[in-house]
């Protein structure tokens, strides 16, 4: 019988016209995969080509995919026998936004209750049971998911931790109770114990997110319990943190949420203006479906996947939730949490960059893959993910939105082929390494929607990549992040290269200690240079520009333009010889330069930068302490004399700093508007800056692709 089935197989791909098939939502499978009569699905396609190549076939070959939709139950693998070649590669060629691969179950069936909500049966799974999702999609929109407040955060009244033990397991856990201040969680007074387990309570503390599923509360002290992780000794829960709850019925009160009635099988929803229930186009995500494609090499074997195209298509509807018998138990006492192979939340404990997360386009082992002017939006996690063994690959001309977590992720945070304990820089690649990797022209906003601290571009591990011409925008943590090493250990990320991004709306008062390009450990060779990065503010500290955090070393950030950043232009936390250089910063609202640690060799070098503000501070006073090469900077503060900490300029000078350095308006054309050409006759000239084109940031291309990456 098997070799009936192979034989039927070639017998498939024989039929297709040589090096090309086609694939339509009106097709079926068990057709020849022509025009005429045309397979069903991507699987039937790819199936068919890795057929021929098994037969001996080396042609290129082209998957022409009509649009519709295209509905996936389980991710599309792709392993090395699906390869093309730098010569004959395989291209999957869709017709645009409308050719649709979706994780997503539509919903139907809707009936409109006398109070206006919509009301549907819960999805069911292939064994009958409801199906468990937290996101949901609505004519093309993330709805909301019960939320209180609707906008905005609460911050705790008061926060306990007890340290408990799982003697099953012999794993530490911890009971947290959260105690609110008086009537911020009114909503919550009644509602059953049971649908208490369909509800969460999501904490953003500094840089990290803690979402935990509530095991009880108490309306008489307003007080939350969970249970999970101990809190992080360096970023625990505090006073000050920000924190909402989800999916609770007091809390369905606003146009366009929706409510997950766990309790009753009945998935709610309130419509928008002008939103009809026989209109309406809604998806839930797949159960378990965070990840739409996958390409499966073995790096460690020697066996890659190579030279497969993706164009013009979309990759829509995925989740991020997993079953809490299979995530919560470490963290989970089984007698408080009880039946836990019941749908419901899940526990996600911090990690910085949401680095525990998937996306919906995972990738090891995957050489020269390219995706191009294709779409992935509304995932439940990050976008897309060349994790090992990752090298050559292009992201082009493609827009990210509406994302659960960030946008692109490049190499492995688990140092897969690096030795990130060493103290040496890694200068030799091997088959797990990730690197060469292209991302240019992308538009990547709206990120950050279910795991907030995600950033819209990591680079992790990871070497000679490059971040070029992309719109980012809409993140609640950092724009760009490369490094992923903290302190000086060494590192495999050196020679990247972030240039031409515009970087703006990043932090928006949710998270903090953050960057619209934020690097961490050694580096050499990695260039920032010719960005644009504005808007960038944090809840409490640390919504800076440009920002070289723990064991910085050997960067070169040149000719960006920063401005209206919160806690400064430029920070770095410690570092070693990087240098800052032809940069205009302007308008930072606390100090407009910083670093914080003092270190016995020189920290960087800031030579040749137009520095402009109109109120608050020069620098965070710790910076005169630290040894910092100051070179020919010219500095204007509109209105008021130059403080350098209780220091004039000439004083400043007369201690031995930016001798050289002037203080003079640069005359930038209309600096209130954010114009921030130089006049003809600017003293900028007088430190040796040499203007640059910050309009050459963003985007590039036809009139309607730039109209988009800007448009909010």
């Amino acid at each position: 019988m098997k070799t009936a089935a192979v034989l039927l197989t070639l017998f498939a791909a024989s039929a297709v016209r040589a090096g090309e098939c086609h694939v339509s939502p009106a097709g079926d499978d068990a057709n020849p995969g022509t025009r005429r009569q045309p397979f069903a699905t991507l699987a039937r396609a790819r199936d068919a080509i890795r057929a021929a190549r098994q037969a001996g076939d080396a042609e290129a070959w082209t998957v022409r995919v009509k649009k519709g939709v295209y509905p996936l139950t389980a991710p599309l693998v792709f392993e090395p026998g699906d390869s093309g070649t730098a010569a004959a590669p395989v291209r999957y060629l869709g017709e645009g936004a409308d050719t649709r691969l979706c994780g997503g179950i539509p919903v139907r069936g809707w009936q409109e209750l006398p109070d206006g909500v919509w009301s549907a049966d819960l999805p069911k799974t292939g064994d009958g049971t409801p199906a468990y999702f937290e996101s949901l999609f609505v004519n093309g929109r993330r709805a909301v998911r019960a939320r209180h407040p609707d906008t905005g955060f609460f911050t705790p009244l008061a926060l306990k931790q007890t340290v408990l033990t799982n003697q099953a397991q012999r794993a530490e856990y911890a009971q947290a109770r959260l105690t609110a201040r008086p009537g911020d969680l009114a909503p919550l007074a009644g509602t059953p114990q049971a649908e208490l387990r369909y509800a969460q309570v999501v904490v953003h503390h500094n840089w990290d997110t803690t979402r935990r599923m509530l095991l009880g509360f108490d309306e008489g002290t307003g007080t939350l319990l969970a249970q999970g992780a101990k809190w992080k000794v360096w970023n625990p829960w505090r006073t000050n943190s920000l924190y909402y709850v989800e999916n609770v019925r007091g809390a369905f009160d606003a146009p366009g949420e929706w409510f997950y009635d766990g309790c009753r099988g009945k998935l709610l929803y309130r419509p928008l203006k002008g939103e009809k229930p026989s209109r309406a186009e809604v998806f839930a995500p797949a159960p378990g479906l965070q990840t739409l494609i996958v390409f499966k090499g073995s790096p460690e074997n020697g066996r890659f996947v190579r030279h497969i195209a993706f164009e013009n298509l979309a990759f829509l509807y995925t989740d991020s939730p997993r079953r809490a018998d299979q995530v919560s138990k470490t963290f989970i006492d089984p007698a408080v949490l009880g039946d836990a192979t019941l749908p419901g939340p899940t526990q996600f404990e911090p990690m910085q960059a949401a680095a525990r997360t998937e996306a919906a386009i995972m990738a090891d082992g995957a050489h020269a893959i390219t995706f191009r002017d294709c779409e992935v939006a509304h995932t439940g996690e990050y976008g897309i993910w060349f994790r090992a063994g990752c090298v050559s690959n292009r992201i082009e001309h493609c827009a990210l939105t509406d994302l659960g977590g960030g946008g692109i992720r490049i190499g492995d945070p688990g140092g897969k082929g690096a030795s990130a304990g060493s103290n040496a820089v890694v200068t030799a690649n091997n088959a797990l390494s990730t690197g060469f990797n292209v991302v240019d022209n992308c538009i990547i906003k709206g990120g950050g929607r279910f795991h907030a601290s995600a950033t819209a571009v990591w680079i992790g591990h990871s070497a000679d990549n490059r971040i070029t011409h992309n719109e980012i925008s809409d993140h609640y943590y950092t724009g760009v992040s490369v490094g992923w090493v903290w302190g000086y250990k060494g590192s495999v990320a050196q020679r990247n290269t972030v240039a031409f991004n515009r970087i703006h709306k990043i932090g928006q008062k949710a998270l903090g200690d953050m960057g619209g390009v934020y690097t961490l450990g050694t580096s050499f060779g990695t260039r920032v240079c010719d960005n644009v990065i504005f808007d960038v503010d944090s809840y409490t500290y640390g919504g800076w520009g440009l920002y070289t955090d723990e064991g910085s070393e050997g960067i070169l950030m040149e000719n960006n333009l920063v401005y209206d950043t919160k806690d400064g232009s430029f920070h770095q936390h410690y570092g070693r010889d990087n240098v800052i250089r032809n940069n205009i910063f302007c308008f930072s609202q606390q100090y407009q330069v910083a670093a914080t640690r003092v270190e016995p060799h020189r920290s960087f070098t800031m030579e040749s930068n137009i520095i402009y503000w109109d109120k608050g501070p020069t620098l965070k006073p710790a910076t005169v302490k630290i040894n910092i090469d100051w070179k020919k900077n010219l500095w204007w503060k509109t209105g008021e004399a130059l403080d350098f900490s209780g220091m004039t300029f000439e004083a400043w000078q007369a201690s031995g700093r930016d001798t050289e350095g002037l203080a003079a308006d640069p005359l930038f054309k209309n600096p209130a508007r954010r114009d921030f050409r130089l006049k003809r006759g600017s003293p900028a000239a007088k430190i040796g800056f040499k203007p640059f084109d910050f309009s050459q940031a963003g985007v590039y291309g036809d009139r309607a692709w730039r109209r988009r990456a800007t448009a909010d």
